[in-house]
């Protein structure tokens, strides 16, 4: 199914496949869409340009998978971002392209390309914790810093406050259980 891409006086059309196709001279004509060279992700991209006399001398880049979103599913929302599900940029099929908020996105890039964090095996590390009874031991099992173990165990990020020069803890997430209640550090 094609629809035609708007702004353009039914000049070009796409498919949910993601094909552009351009109407210039009264014939149908598959664009070959480009890879895009400000992108390192692999995204491809195509250049319309408005009728003639429009003043539209260069054209405009699209990325072909924001195209196919606005074509099919409408505006994407403010803030937001179309993934590929299955990560392959090459994929503009309408059934592949999710919205996304940019912090889900790269987490999503990221679990792809180094693996989960170490925030996600919290659970695993509280096993080991309850199995060896101390952060040492987890960190000889695991290989990671005790520190690290200790404020994923606690769920807290210590970093430092610029403003006063002071390094402070804060939680990382909400998490409410018998690892994050009590500080051992508390004032009497």
């Amino acid at each position: 199914m094609e629809k035609q891409i708007l702004g353009y006086k039914g000049k070009y059309t796409i498919d949910m496949e993601g094909n552009v196709y351009s109407y210039t001279w009264n014939r149908k004509k598959k664009l070959k869409p480009q890879k895009a060279s400000q992108s390192k992700k692999g995204y491809f991209q195509v250049r319309l340009f408005q009728p003639k006399g429009e003043g539209d001398v260069l054209g405009k880049l699209y990325y072909i998978h924001r195209l196919v979103w606005q074509t099919f599913k409408g505006n994407i929302p403010e803030g937001k971002q179309i993934d590929h599900i299955d990560s392959d940029t090459t994929n503009n099929n309408i059934d592949n392209l999710q919205v996304l908020t940019p912090r889900k996105n790269m987490d999503k890039f990221n679990l792809k390309k180094w693996g989960p964090t170490i925030r996600t095996r919290r659970d695993e590390f509280i096993e080991l914790y309850e199995k060896l009874g101390s952060y040492q031991a987890v960190s000889d099992a695991t290989g990671i810093a005790y520190q690290r173990i200790y404020r994923v165990i606690k769920d807290v990020i210590h970093y430092k406050d610029f403003e006063t020069g002071k390094y402070k803890t804060r939680r990382y997430s909400n998490i409410d259980d018998k690892y994050t209640r009590g500080d051992r550090r508390k004032k009497k």
